[in-house]
């Protein structure tokens, strides 16, 4: 645990200490198979287009964007609520398992030859989440003295990654009219919110929001909240 925080403190920037992150995992605690995906919630940083990725996770992950990001087994509201109080969820520890969470073991695991795969949660910057994942053929990868180690790193990793200064994009020059949408994608409401806010349609609201994330370079409403859009000072 000591080296994995001793290597990670060493981050000067987020993209850096992912790479920390993986790395030191894999050479201390032997992960071989391991992502980190990011996002302004936990439930987002599933969809996270752009993560760092080692081992086989690099070949399965265009597999897992396109289809299986929706259904991952540790998306479900039970591991969603381990990540966020205990700060790690494994599927041998779910008590329940939706029928959606079956097809994704069944489908997506099955398919890589993966029978354990588990999630640490860590707090970033600006309120953003980080999900580390761990996957292996072998099963049962954390046992219960693993557990206990990756939740007290998955607390000290946070502070080591909330302190890090987070470089802000500065916006391009939008329209008054695309500032508008900007800022309603940024609090994070619908196409058909903004539609009936700025009293457009929905086709139209459609365009704004896609012209919206060319010109500020980000793939998806998440990534432009988690890296562009900057809330208000309260």
């Amino acid at each position: 645990m000591f080296s994995v925080l001793e290597r990670c403190d060493a981050a000067r920037t987020i993209p850096e200490f992912k790479e920390l992150l993986l790395e030191s995992l894999a050479s201390t605690f032997s992960y071989r198979n391991l992502t980190c995906f990011a996002g302004p919630t936990i439930k987002e940083a599933f969809a996270d287009r752009s993560p760092s990725l080692r081992g086989s996770c690099v070949a399965s992950w265009p597999g897992y964007r396109d289809r299986w990001h929706e259904i991952d087994v540790l998306s479900s509201d039970e591991s969603c609520l381990l990540l966020s109080q205990e700060g790690l969820s494994d599927i041998d520890r779910l008590r329940t398992v939706p029928a959606w969470g079956r097809e994704y073991i069944d489908g997506h695991m099955r398919q890589w030859g993966y029978r354990s795969s588990a999630i640490m949660h860590l707090q970033f910057p600006r309120g953003g989440h980080a999900l580390v994942g761990l996957t292996d053929p072998e099963p049962h990868l954390i046992d219960d003295g693993a557990a206990a180690a990756l939740r007290l790193l998955a607390r000290h990793l946070s502070a080591i990654s909330r302190r890090i200064p987070v470089e802000v994009p500065s916006l391009p020059v939008l329209s008054g009219r695309l500032q508008e949408v900007a800022a309603l994608v940024g609090e994070g409401r619908s196409n058909r919110e903004i539609a009936e806010t700025l009293f457009l349609s929905l086709d139209t609201v459609k365009k704004y929001v896609s012209r919206v994330l060319a010109a500020t370079g980000c793939r998806s409403r998440a990534e432009y909240v988690a890296r562009v859009h900057v809330p208000p000072a309260r």
